[in-house]
C-alpha cells in the first residue's frame, strides 16, 4: 500500500480517503467518505511495515473484534473491518472534538467536568466488562471528548477476554491469543500494579487506570510520573500519589476518597465493578448540585382543531372518554408483585450477626460489599464491624478504635459508615461516628448520642432518635433540632420508643419503627422531613403488630420491612411508587415464606437484590445427669423450649 501521505485521494474498498487525521494506536487514521452510504467515517489503516509483524496484526484484528462486539454510547462504534492489497483497515464512526490528553495539556479540569467524564468512562467500561472484555490500556490518549461533551473510549488493541457468564461469552468476540504470564502490557504511568508485575489482569485493572486518569484530571499532574519508566513502575508498586487534598483542597472529600480507592494496590480493595464506580461518582455529582450528564430541553408543539369540524369534536370527545376509561382501569389495577427468585448465603462463619436483638441487626451495602455488625448479645463476642463481598466469601473485619460498635447507615457516596460506639466511657457511649470505609480516622458527628440514626440520600441531613424524640440536623451532626415527639401512653412513665429510622429516596419523608414498652411490639410510623404529618403506617394490618426495620428500594418503588407472624419473621414490601400518576396499592406483599426467618432487609443499589439476616432457631433440650455430672441430650435432641414439669408442690421447675 502507498505511504500515508499518498493515500489521500485513493479508494480503499468503497471508502474514498479525504485527509489524514494522524496516528491512532498502531495505525494511521484518515477521514474518508463511504461512497455507498454517502457519510463521512474514520478509517484506520495498518501500514505494511506494521502488518508484517504477526503480534501487531493480531492486536489490530483484536481491536476491531473487541470494539465491534460493544454497542454503547461511550465506546467508539466500529462499522467494518477489511483488507486492501493485503493491508488491513478498520472503519469506525468519525469523531469531532479532541482527546482528553489535548484538554489536560491546558491544565486541570473543573471537578464537575472530571466527575462527568469519569461517570461516562466508567459506564463504557461496565458495558465492556459485562461482555467479558478488559481494555488494559486506558489513558487520556484513548479517551476522546466529543464537542457535545460525550466521551468515547478508543483503542481496544490490548483488550483481553476474561471468563464471564456463558451468555456473555457467547456474545463476546473470540480473542484467541492470551497474554503470557510475566509479560508487561499497557502504558507506563497508567498500568495497574498487577500489570507492572506481569500478572493476570481482570476488569479491576481498568478501574486502577481510570483512577489514575481521574487523579490527573483533578490534580493537573500525572499520578505516577518519575524520571524513567523503571522508576515510574516502582512508584506504581510501592508509592501512593500525593493526597489530592494537598494539591486541590477545594475538592469534595468524598471525591478524593473515590479516586484513592480506585488507586489501591490490591485489586480486592478497589471498586469491584465499573458500575459501582459510576454510581459513586454519580452520587458525588448529585450531592453537589449537578447531574452527571448534560440534559437538553424538549419543546412540545400543540395542535388546534378547526371549529367548523363538528364531527372531529365528537370523535375527540369519544376518544377522550375511551382514554379516561382506560386510565381508570389502569389506575385501579394493582401493580405487579415483586418476587424473590432465589436465596444465596453470603457468610458461613457461624458468628452472630445481631448484636442485641432483632431491632439492632443492621446491615448496609455499597454495591460490591455488605457491611454488618458481628458478635454481641449472648454470643460472648464484642460487637465489631465486618464486611463480605456481595458474591459471598470470607468475612473480613473492619477495625475501628472503639470498644464496641454497631453499623447504622452508609453515606450516599458509599465511602463512610454511620456507626454508634459502645463504651464504658460515658462521653463515648452511644456516640455517632462517620467511619471511612477505605481507612482513616473516624469523625465524630457533633455531640450526638443515639442508637438509631440515618443520613439523608441527598447528603445534607442526619436524623436520629433520642428517647421518644426524633431530631434532625446537618450531615455532620451539627445544627440539630427536635423534629417530632412520638405520642406518649397515658398513665405510663415510658413513652413509645422510636428506632430504625430511614429516609425516603427523595429525602422528603422519614419512616421509623416504634416499640410499645407495654407489649414490646413494633409498628411502622412516618413523618415528613419538615416535622408534619406524623402518622402510623399500616394501622390494623397485623394483630398483634410486629412491623419493624424497613428500608426503601433505591428507586423508591417499594418499602421493604420485616413482620412476625406465627413465630416466624418474613420480609414484606409496600408498593410506594405511582402516587402522582397511579394510585399505589397500600396492601403489603409477602416476599419470603420460610423456612427460616429473615430480618433487617437492605436493598441493593442495582435494584435486583435484597440483603437480609437469615435466622433458623433450634432449641435443643438437655437434662443434667446426676451420675456423670454432665448435661446430656433429652428427648432425642428435639427442638423445643419452655418445658416444665409439676412437682408435688405444683410449682414449675424448668429444664
Amino acid at each position: 500500500m502507498a505511504a500515508p501521505s499518498e493515500l489521500v485521494g485513493q479508494t480503499i474498498g468503497h471508502y474514498r480517503i479525504i485527509e489524514r487525521l494522524g496516528a491512532g494506536g498502531m495505525g494511521e487514521v484518515y477521514r474518508a467518505q463511504d461512497i455507498r452510504l454517502r457519510r463521512d467515517v474514520a478509517i484506520k489503516v495498518l501500514p505494511a511495515l506494521v502488518s508484517s509483524d504477526p503480534e501487531r496484526l493480531r492486536r489490530f484484528e483484536q481491536e476491531g473484534a473487541a470494539t465491534a462486539a460493544l454497542n454503547h454510547p461511550n465506546i467508539l462504534a466500529v462499522h467494518e473491518m477489511g483488507s486492501h492489497q493485503g493491508v488491513p483497515y478498520l472503519v469506525s464512526e468519525l469523531l469531532q472534538g479532541e482527546t482528553l490528553r489535548d484538554q489536560l495539556r491546558r491544565g486541570r479540569l473543573p471537578h464537575r467536568k472530571a466527575v462527568d467524564y469519569g461517570v461516562q468512562v466508567a459506564q463504557g467500561l461496565a458495558a465492556a466488562h459485562d461482555k467479558g472484555i478488559v481494555h488494559r490500556d486506558l489513558k487520556p490518549e484513548n479517551l476522546f471528548v466529543m464537542k457535545d461533551g460525550r466521551i468515547k473510549i478508543l483503542d481496544f488493541g490490548l483488550a483481553k477476554l476474561i471468563a464471564t457468564s456463558p451468555a456473555a461469552q457467547l456474545e463476546a468476540p473470540t480473542l484467541t491469543a492470551r497474554t503470557q504470564f510475566g509479560v508487561v502490557m499497557g502504558t507506563v504511568g497508567y498500568m495497574s500494579p498487577e500489570q507492572v508485575r506481569g500478572q493476570p489482569a481482570d476488569h479491576r485493572t481498568d478501574i486502577f487506570s481510570l483512577g489514575a486518569i481521574l487523579y490527573e484530571m483533578l490534580a493537573g499532574t500525572r499520578t505516577f510520573h518519575k524520571a524513567s519508566s523503571a522508576d515510574t513502575m516502582a512508584a506504581i508498586l510501592n508509592e501512593d500519589p500525593p493526597a489530592l487534598s494537598e494539591i486541590a483542597p477545594d475538592l469534595p472529600p468524598a471525591l478524593q476518597r473515590i479516586v484513592h480507592r480506585c488507586l489501591e494496590k490490591s485489586p480486592a480493595q478497589r471498586f469491584q465493578s465499573a458500575s459501582d464506580l459510576a454510581f459513586a461518582l454519580g452520587a458525588i455529582s448529585d450531592i453537589h448540585g449537578q447531574s452527571a450528564f448534560p440534559t437538553r430541553g424538549t419543546q412540545l408543539s400543540g395542535w388546534r382543531a378547526a371549529d367548523s369540524a363538528g364531527f372531529r369534536r365528537i370523535s375527540l370527545a369519544l376518544a377522550g372518554f375511551g382514554i379516561l376509561a382506560l386510565v381508570g382501569i389502569w389506575w385501579n389495577s394493582p401493580p405487579l408483585a415483586p418476587r424473590v427468585l432465589n436465596y444465596s448465603q453470603l457468610t458461613n462463619d457461624g458468628h452472630r450477626k445481631s448484636p442485641t436483638g432483632v431491632e439492632m441487626a443492621g446491615m448496609v451495602n455499597d454495591g460490591s460489599r455488605v457491611f454488618f455488625t458481628e458478635g454481641g448479645g449472648d454470643s460472648g463476642l464484642t460487637p465489631t464491624l465486618a464486611q463480605v463481598s456481595t458474591e459471598g466469601g470470607e468475612t473480613v473485619p473492619l477495625h475501628v478504635p472503639f470498644e464496641a460498635s454497631i453499623i447504622l447507615d452508609i453515606s450516599p457516596s458509599g465511602l463512610e459508615l454511620l456507626v454508634v460506639s459502645s463504651s464504658d466511657n460515658p462521653d463515648l457511649d452511644q456516640a455517632l461516628w462517620a467511619v471511612p470505609i477505605l481507612g482513616g480516622s473516624p469523625r465524630r458527628l457533633g455531640n450526638v448520642k443515639s442508637l438509631f440514626a440515618a443520613w439523608s440520600p441527598d447528603g445534607k441531613k442526619l436524623v436520629y432518635a433520642q428517647g421518644s424524640d426524633i431530631y434532625l440536623g446537618s450531615y455532620d451532626g451539627t445544627d440539630a433540632h427536635k423534629l417530632v415527639t412520638v405520642p406518649g401512653i397515658p398513665g405510663w412513665v415510658m413513652s413509645y420508643i422510636p428506632d430504625w429510622v430511614r429516609w425516603s429516596p427523595d429525602s422528603r419523608r422519614i419512616r421509623f419503627s416504634v416499640q410499645d414498652p407495654r407489649t414490646l411490639s413494633f409498628t411502622l410510623w412516618e413523618v415528613s422531613a419538615d416535622g408534619s404529618n406524623l402518622h402510623r403506617v399500616l394501622p390494623g394490618w397485623n394483630n398483634p403488630p410486629a412491623e419493624c426495620c424497613g428500608t426503601w428500594t433505591h428507586d423508591g418503588k417499594y418499602f421493604i420491612f420485616q413482620s412476625t407472624r406465627n413465630g416466624r419473621t418474613d420480609l414484606w414490601a409496600i408498593p410506594e411508587a405511582g402516587n402522582l400518576l397511579r394510585r399505589a396499592s397500600r396492601k403489603p406483599m409477602q416476599l419470603t415464606a420460610g423456612p427460616m426467618s429473615f430480618l433487617s432487609p437492605d436493598a441493593s443499589r442495582n435494584g435486583r437484590d435484597i440483603f437480609a439476616l437469615g435466622v433458623q432457631r433450634k432449641n435443643e433440650l438437655e437434662r443434667f445427669d446426676s451420675l456423670s455430672k454432665q448435661f446430656v441430650p433429652y428427648l432425642s435432641g428435639m427442638s423445643a423450649e419452655g418445658v416444665a414439669r409439676n412437682t408435688r408442690s405444683c410449682w414449675p421447675s424448668f429444664w
